[in-house]
């Protein structure tokens, strides 16, 4: 699904801004920060930045991520895979898909794994 249709599909305006960072975020192979994403787009502000994601977690387009140091992630919800942080250089790292357990009347909106990266290990 191209990114104008994940907007048009959840009856979402189709604004230039929406169209930018979800054509932005379609080319990511990890979950990226506000400050990441800034590299990309030099022309958003924050708050633009955070009222679509808002907007879009909603409609789940949209996934977010919380670190340890409680900085915010986001990646496209294309299919539900675990993450990998590092709880010592804090990388996110998306795992291959994982058995995702079935839990009667429960919904599981994400699975993340906390410890060492291999290249932490090293240290």
């Amino acid at each position: 699904m191209t990114p104008d249709e994940r907007i048009t599909t959840n009856g979402l305006r189709l604004t230039t801004p929406r169209k930018k960072i979800l054509s932005i975020f379609s080319s990511q192979a990890h979950p990226i920060s506000f400050e990441e994403y800034a590299l990309l787009d030099t022309t958003i502000d924050k708050s633009t930045f955070y009222r679509n994601m808002q907007t879009f977690e909603a409609a789940e387009i949209i996934q977010g991520i919380e670190s340890d140091e409680g900085k915010r992630y986001f990646e496209l919800s294309e299919k539900q895979h675990p993450h990998f942080i590092c709880q010592y250089c804090h990388t996110i790292t998306c795992l291959d898909e994982a058995p995702i357990p079935n839990l009667s009347g429960y919904r599981i909106n994400s699975i993340t794994y906390k410890g060492q990266c291999p290249l932490c290990s090293d240290i």
